[in-house]
């Protein structure tokens, strides 16, 4: 649920935090005081398009944040899946600049408008405009439908999900065996000359390497032989002075005996390099430049590069890949009977998932009766007394997972009107009412925890505005409620007042924040009921609110 509300320098709002209550919140005080600014600033922070205008006079940039407590666990998913911490709380924040430029943030992230509305639509819906409120998403009128008949439909709709999928694994089974015998024999051939291609080849894993390097050696032919030939001479020559050093050394060693291990280390070092020109020496002998074989081996690399190209990154894929479509060609090959086999049955079993289908929306259309039923009761108790309401199907033409239904909520908000959309139908202060029957409706459809409703109670009074406070305290029991309203049914039915109220201070005007206690909520209740605060006006008022708990103790 929103906890708090930080709003700076919005419009007639210069610094406030708003503290809302768990249940029924309403937003009271005069016309004009900035009540709507209120909402206007949540709706920015949570992704409403922005307009500079709102930025207070003589400051260059807005701010707002709202805190949220106890995130569901697809809200937190959501968040960790885009990179966000999560804690106790989900903090939502946007800055406006003068520029235009906007920054919006989650947990302190710099995150894109688009993700905050998605976020947003799992926590808030604010009816005050259309684009906000998910019953008028018809593409969600099935998955309501379903969620308010309970568990009536679960194990239908499990055996649906189950024949759909085993339907699909058959379909992709008689893909791979190649469908009718014109696609087989096409797939037979094509598979026939790749298999040929590849083993054509004779492929052997580390090849490639091998080429590369013989490749590399013929190619610098000329360096190899001219450097070889260079340490050779060198080395003869090193050998020439180290028999000389070793003569000179054994000479010493006649008279001095210490000499003698330094002559049998010259000598070793002089076998060493005697071995070493040796092998230089055979080394040129056998070293040869073949044009065909260099020729050859280029032929062999750039075949091997092609199969890369068609078939896989390396060798070992290219034969993994021959292994899986030799097991292809062989189902290919002899599976006619199989596929005449998995036709019969992948027939059989659509036609028992149609069957089921039509079973599943039939129970559907029972439940529709029931909501239809309750939609249009609690739409006269709030005064639509000619309203109609109805849950319209349609057949799609292909079996998704959710049976065959296309479903979309129908209204006629007046005698002689025809049934349309409810994004078509209704509009104001009207749309407001129609929504809290709706919602009262489905409480547990929804996945907001949190319902805005701008005076919800627009041109109503009397018995029908006694029955929007009623239907507000129902629904406060499922969601925390933030209205605002100026009838006294409503007010007096509230948990948590948050008085609106403005004042003029060296030529500027702003909007201040209080919360009504105790006696305070009586003035306010008689003041809202057109009296002045008289004690026969707070003898009204303290009735009203009595009449309120006890409604409220008794749900």
């Amino acid at each position: 649920m929103l906890r708090t509300l930080k709003i700076k320098n919005f419009a007639l709002i210069e610094e406030q935090t708003i503290d809302f209550a768990k249940g029924f919140n309403v937003l009271v005080g005069e016309t004009g005081a900035g009540k709507s600014l209120i909402l206007d600033a949540l709706g920015f922070v949570m992704g409403d398009k922005s307009n500079k205008l709102n930025i207070r006079k003589g400051k260059d940039k807005l701010f707002v944040q709202a805190v949220f407590d106890s995130p569901s666990s697809e809200i937190i998913s959501m968040l960790e899946n885009n990179g966000i911490d999560v804690d106790d709380d989900v903090i939502f924040s946007r800055t406006l600049n003068l520029d235009g430029k906007s920054d919006s943030r989650i947990n302190g992230c710099i995150v894109p408008v688009g993700l905050v509305k998605n976020i947003a639509s799992l926590v808030l819906d604010t009816y005050t405009q259309n684009e906000n409120i998910e019953l008028l998403n018809s593409k969600k009128h099935l998955g309501i439908l379903d969620a308010f008949s309970g568990s009536k439909l679960d194990a239908i709709k499990k055996e649906i999900e189950f024949d759909f999928d085993e339907l699909n694994k058959k379909q992709t089974l008689m893909k791979e065996i190649g469908g009718d015998k014109t696609n087989r024999a096409r797939e037979l051939e094509l598979i026939e000359y790749q298999i040929k291609d590849i083993e054509g080849a004779n492929l052997k894993i580390g090849e490639d390497e091998e080429i590369k390097d013989r490749l590399n050696v013929l190619s610098n032919y000329e360096k190899i032989v001219e450097s070889l030939k260079i340490a050779n001479d060198n080395l003869n020559n090193v050998g020439d002075a180290l028999q000389i050093s070793q003569k000179s050394l054994n000479t010493a060693g006649l008279y001095n005996n210490s000499i003698i291990d330094l002559e049998e280390r010259v000598s070793s070092v002089n076998i060493e390099i005697e071995d070493i020109n040796e092998t230089i020496s055979d080394f040129l002998s056998k070293t040869e430049f073949d044009e065909s074989e260099l020729n050859a081996l280029e032929h062999r690399l750039e075949t091997i590069s092609l199969l890369k190209k068609k078939y896989g990154f390396t060798i070992e894929e290219i034969l993994t890949y021959l292994d899986e479509i030799k097991i292809k060609y062989d189902n290919l090959l002899f599976g006619e009977e199989k596929l005449i086999e998995l036709e019969k049955e992948y027939a059989v079993l659509k036609q028992s998932l149609y069957n089921k289908c039509v079973k599943l929306s039939n129970l559907r259309k029972n439940v529709a009766i029931e909501i239809e039923k309750n939609v249009t009761q609690e739409l006269k108790a709030l005064g639509f007394k000619n309203a109609t309401f109805k849950v319209d199907f349609k057949e799609n033409k292909d079996i998704t997972k959710n049976g065959i239904d296309d479903v979309e909520f129908l209204l006629s908000a007046n005698a002689g009107q025809d049934l349309k959309s409810l994004s078509k139908t209704i509009s104001g202060g009207e749309m407001s009412r129609f929504m809290l029957a709706l919602k009262n409706i489905f409480a547990k459809c929804f996945n907001s925890s949190t319902l805005v409703f701008d005076e919800v109670d627009t041109g109503i009074s009397g018995e029908i505005g006694q029955k929007v406070a009623e239907h507000l305290a129902l629904l406060s029991k499922h969601y925390q409620l933030i209205c605002i309203t100026h009838l006294s049914q409503v007010t007096a039915m509230a948990d948590n007042y948050i008085f609106v109220s403005k004042c003029v201070c060296n030529n500027e005007t702003f909007t201040n924040i209080s919360y009504l206690k105790g006696d305070d909520i009586i003035k306010y209740i008689a003041t809202v009921s057109g009296a002045e605060p008289t004690s026969i006006a707070k003898q009204f008022a303290l009735e009203l609110k009595a009449k309120a708990e006890e409604f409220k103790a008794k749900v």
